[in-house]
């Protein structure tokens, strides 16, 4: 370690591991031992894709094809509305106002 605090590593190992300039890393301290990994970076517009909400839509969305529950539409369906619906689920639309 120099006096500024950084730690060089060896060639061999970022070689191995992938790390080059510019390489982002994790540190965690656990019991008195340093740990580094790559770390993996998510771009902030990508952010979104792994929130507890997505992350539970996509589950629903795997559960859906896992169980046949598959449609095919066009862009044109889409654009028109015409959205294939589970059974028994009425449309927003049609339901009587209160």
């Amino acid at each position: 370690m120099n006096e500024q605090g950084r730690l060089t590593l060896p060639a061999e190992i970022r070689r191995r591991l992938g790390i080059g300039t510019g390489s982002q890393l994790e540190v965690k301290v656990v019991d008195n031992a340093i740990t580094l990994r790559r770390a993996t970076v998510v771009p902030e517009e990508d952010r979104w894709a792994y929130t507890p909400e997505a992350l539970a839509s996509l589950r629903r969305a795997l559960a859906d094809v896992k169980a046949g529950r598959v449609y095919e539409a066009t862009e044109e369906d889409l654009l028109a509305g015409r959205v294939p619906r589970r059974a028994g689920q009425v449309s927003r639309r049609l339901r009587p106002k209160r």
